[in-house]
């Protein structure tokens, strides 16, 4: 008599993406917002130049997405637990670095660190086990991401209120490495890697591959990551992802700066900021609700001109009527381009090869870390930030006009294109 097929419960789900959410969140609050909220009071205090201070957030960023491809080989290799508490030690290891930094080796140590362990808890495990959860994966996509953004928001608040308390930056770092070390912990706790759990993600990708939801195309049939790579349509994806990165990395340093010299008082284009990551936050989960029943790559389209709007806004960045633009157009734009890339990339692709796409994708994107220091040499020889915007806003423009373009892709055009490459003809 045959075994009968384990399966998980109901709840497993959705244990599962709060679990993960939480990390997320953490994660985010702990990392990039943060360090950029706290360097000012550990360049006082350690009387470091900004050019070593901004070195090391050019670390963290490089850090992230150089090595965004390894949690896939150990997921691979170890499975999901080990992946994340691997990051996670990584991670308190670097904040820890940070709490105790009295030299600027320890501080380039802890951003270095940080940014490895952000790579093996954050979005490229996150998404993998959700998208082996959910069928419909656009919403738990959303919500996941949307927490994940209320971090950015939250972050800032949990320096001052740590400062505040215990009168010194050094305990911010010391609560992000309790919180990262708990919230890790506790994901994997709640994980399961047995057979219930294969036989489930193989039978949510047998039906994804099957779903006829009105006007969102899923691929029926099998890729492999090999085949994927052959296709305009990935590299149009990786560009989208890419872009978003950029205008984010590159406006948030230079925002506040720029609205200064437009006349604006630094707390109130501070303050813009924070809306405009309140924005983002909201605009994914809106994202990945709509996502069910809305092709995605209308959604790219919407949301890379979003991005557009509020660079130009940026820019000009003269009145209220801008300053609203710009925090709504790069906040709606960031989150759902956010969303819609990566449930595009699963949408076309499927499931199987989505792990290692992702994670190129994000060793693709690293490049949007030079956004700041290509920025910086333009404000140095033009006098303005109003021109780096304006030029970056071409990036999303270009992918815009591409999308545009892009339909559903075919596996026999990636053999097509293999075999040409190779001078044979496809089989």
């Amino acid at each position: 008599m045959s075994q009968p097929v384990p399966a998980l419960s109901a709840s497993y789900p959705w244990r599962v993406l709060a679990a993960f959410s939480l990390l997320f969140f953490v994660v985010t609050a702990a990392t990039f917002t943060s360090l950029g909220v706290v360097l000012p009071s550990m360049v006082t205090e350690l009387h470091w130049s900004w050019t070593d201070a901004g070195l090391g957030f050019t670390l963290l960023g490089l850090a992230c997405g150089l090595s965004s491809f390894l949690p896939a080989l150990a997921i691979r290799r170890f499975g999901v637990r080990l992946t994340i508490i691997c990051g996670a030690v990584l991670l308190v290891t670097g904040f820890l670095c940070l709490f105790n930094a009295h030299g600027i080796a320890a501080y380039f140590c802890g951003t270095t660190l940080v940014g490895i362990g952000y790579s093996f808890v954050a979005t490229v495990p996150g998404t993998y086990v959700l998208g082996r959860c959910f069928q419909r994966q656009s919403m738990a996509f959303g919500i996941y991401f949307s927490v994940g953004g209320l971090g950015g928001f939250v972050g800032p608040w949990v320096y001052f209120f740590a400062n505040a308390l215990w009168h010194t930056w050094r305990m911010h770092w010391m609560l992000a490495a309790l919180a990262i070390g708990a919230s890790a912990v506790l994901t994997a706790l709640l994980l399961r890697e047995d057979e219930a759990e294969r036989n489930t993600a193989a039978t949510i990708a047998a039906a994804a591959r099957q779903d006829t939801s009105p006007g969102v195309y899923h691929t029926t049939q099998s890729w492999t990551a090999q085949q994927a790579l052959r296709t305009p349509q990935f590299y149009i994806i990786a560009a989208a992802y890419t872009s978003f990165l950029l205008v984010g990395i590159t406006s948030n340093s230079f925002a506040v700066a720029h609205l200064s010299d437009n006349g604006y008082a630094p707390a109130l284009a501070a303050s813009m900021l924070s809306v405009q990551a309140l924005i983002n936050a909201l605009a994914r989960i809106g994202g990945g609700l709509v996502g069910e029943v809305m092709e995605p790559r209308r959604l790219l389209m919407g949301s890379l001109f979003c991005i557009i709007v509020g660079l130009v806004a940026l820019s000009i960045g003269n009145s209220w009527l801008m300053l609203g633009l710009f925090a709504a157009g790069i906040g709606i734009g960031y989150g759902l381009t956010f969303v819609t890339t990566s449930v595009l990339l699963s949408n076309y692709f499927g499931r199987g090869p989505y792990l290692s796409l992702f994670a190129i994708i994000n060793l693709i994107s690293t490049t949007a870390c030079f956004g700041p220091v290509l920025g910086g040499a333009m404000k140095d020889r033009l006098g303005s930030f109003s021109s780096v915007f304006l030029l970056f806003a071409l990036v999303p423009v270009a992918v815009l006009l591409a999308a545009s373009f892009m339909r559903p892709p075919s596996r026999s055009e990636a053999g097509a294109s293999s075999a040409a490459a190779s001078g044979r003809a496809p089989i």
